[in-house]
């Protein structure tokens, strides 16, 4: 499960310092990229309330560690955030170069092989963007992107603008979002690129945006190169099915059946002796898409001649042949015809391969909501009931249904889920559940994703008293940010105080900073401050004594940082 914190809680990041950031066993070179860090933030922070005088002498600190930083594959992320500052203050020049500078930064990390992070130092950038945007920075979050030529969070980005009324820009954004991506000279990931786009923004609700894209997308796919191989047809029809589930999402239900139409042709002229399953993988494919869209008789006969060349399978590719019956058998099953699947299922002679056959019928049961009958399946699964039953309790999970999940795990004995069960409990924003779940299990490592789970949910208190007791000081600057955005802040600067560590509490007074007062709207805020003027809506929203408290806490940050 991803996202399931904001950017700042995610626990990877919090990880990640807890590594590096610890002063006892941190050497010379990790705190100085810590620095960088820490200077950067509140050099940020600066630039949001407007304080030039003092800012100015902050971000040339920020600026100097950022350029004197060890670990090139974070530099980029710095950079961009000084840079964000002078936009925000208006030096659009020095913050434009910056900006430049962080991307020619990043994409030399890339081409020379930077290991230190789990995305590559582009897609790092890619994901700051993101966050700036989420933050109301949307100005900023545009600038990056656009550089980075990123068509995909452009997309994204459009959204935003489409929600705030801002048609004409988010029209004029989306086109600059369409070229970058038809700009790309491989078909397929032109084709998928555009789909993605579409996604996106039919994830964020904008129907009529995401159909146009998909005629782009679709235009795309009808240019492949078929003369290259039998795989570029296969990839070209994926894309087309792509597509299809695209359409149908947004109630396009016609024009999800013309490319489906489309689509049978080229599934019917591949070949099925380079690639035996492809072919059959998308007669499935495309008969259960035929069936969500009402389309029964279509389906059937389309599963009909599945089944019939999965038979013919010549027997020297047994392995091939057993794959597809399990697709087939699981096709019927998602159509709804049990006793079709479980006929399939039982002619397929391995043992094993009829477990797990039997398995994804079990499974497509559940995802009918077919409970009973996949919980029968399970039971002759043989070795794989324990397997399946954890599936069908990810198909609770999935949907986010963490009590039904939790009420099947207890009823059938599923072992091996409570980690995810309590995860969901955490993802559902029901910390006390998931605190539950992990005394029940006894599982361990699962403090600090119930503690988060509880700031999250309002409860910084609860969050304090689990942590209180353990070496967990790592947990601090989110718990002091939780009773910040309570607007107790006397109680997260009392947090702050009591960290130890000098990285931790420069960290819990940059969070107290960014998240007192919090304003009445989180969506309002973030409306206001992309096309409201920043430095007056900071003042508006804080107001001048309010100001000063953020500003003293600024201080006090980048003292704990300068004595580092």
């Amino acid at each position: 499960m991803t996202q399931r914190l904001k950017p700042f809680t995610q626990l990877a990041a919090i990880a990640l310092m807890a590594i590096v950031g610890l002063p006892a066993r941190a050497n010379a070179i990790e705190i100085a990229d810590i620095k960088a860090q820490l200077l950067s933030d509140i050099a940020f922070q600066y630039a949001e309330l407007g304080d030039s005088e003092r800012l100015n002498e902050v971000l040339n600190q920020a600026l100097d560690s950022t350029e004197a930083m060890n670990s090139q594959c974070f530099q980029a992320n710095r950079l961009a955030k000084v840079a964000g500052s002078y936009l925000l203050i208006g030096q659009d020049a020095q913050g434009k170069q910056l900006l430049a500078d962080a991307i020619e930064t990043a994409r030399r990390q890339e081409a020379t092989g930077c290991s230190s992070s789990a995305t590559s130092p582009t897609e790092s950038l890619a994901n700051r963007a993101r966050e700036y945007a989420e933050a109301g920075h949307l100005d900023l979050a545009i600038e990056l992107s656009s550089g980075l030529g990123d068509p995909v969070t452009l997309a994204e980005f459009v959204g935003y603008l489409a929600q705030a009324g801002q048609t004409e820009r988010a029209t004029e954004l989306l086109d600059q979002a369409i070229t970058l991506a038809q700009s790309i000279d491989d078909q397929y990931s032109k084709t998928q690129i555009l789909t993605v786009m579409a996604q996106r923004l039919r994830l964020a609700g904008h129907t009529e945006l995401t159909s146009s894209v998909l005629e782009q997308a679709l235009e795309s796919n009808g240019a492949f190169d078929l003369a290259q191989s039998n795989e570029a047809a296969s990839l070209q029809v994926s894309s087309l099915l792509w597509i299809t589930k695209e359409f149908a999402a947004i109630g396009a239900e016609q024009q999800a059946i013309a490319v489906l139409d489309q689509a049978m042709p080229k599934i019917q002229a591949l070949s099925n002796q380079s690639f035996p399953l492809d072919r059959i993988n998308h007669q499935v494919d495309a008969a259960l898409q035929y069936g969500e869209l009402g389309q029964q008789s279509q389906a059937v006969a389309i599963l009909t001649e599945a089944w019939a060349e999965a038979k013919a399978l010549p027997s020297n590719s047994s392995r091939f042949q057993e794959d597809a019956v399990s697709r087939v058998a699981y096709g019927y099953a998602k159509l709804g015809d049990l006793e079709q699947a479980l006929q399939i299922a039982q002619s397929i002679q391995s043992t094993m391969e009829r477990e797990i056959v039997f398995q994804r019928i079990a499974i497509a049961q559940a995802e009918a909501s077919n409970i009973e009958a996949a919980v029968e399946l399970a039971q002759s699964s043989g070795s794989r009931r324990n397997a399946t039953l954890i599936e069908i309790t990810r198909h609770y999970l999935i949907n986010k249904q963490p009590d039904q999940a939790w009420d099947f795990v207890q009823a059938h004995q599923v072992k091996g889920i409570l980690s995810e069960v309590a995860i969901g409990y955490v993802d559902a924003g029901q910390p006390d559940q998931a605190l539950q779940i992990v005394q029940h299990g006894r599982l361990e490592g699962f403090v600090p994703d119930v503690a988060l789970a509880y700031v999250e949910a309002g409860q910084p208190d609860q969050a304090l008293q689990m942590v209180e007791n353990q070496q967990m000081e790592w947990l601090l600057p989110e718990i002091a940010r939780g009773f910040a955005q309570q607007g107790q802040l006397d109680t997260a600067l009392q947090v702050a105080e009591s960290i130890n560590s000098g990285v931790y509490k420069a960290q819990a007074l940059i969070a107290i900073a960014r998240s007192y007062p919090t304003p009445t709207s989180a969506e309002q805020g973030r409306l206001q401050s992309i096309f409201a003027n920043l430095v007056d809506f900071t003042q508006g929203l804080f107001g001048d004594s309010s100001r000063e408290k953020v500003a003293e806490v600024l201080e006090q940050a980048l003292e704990v940082t300068q004595s580092l």
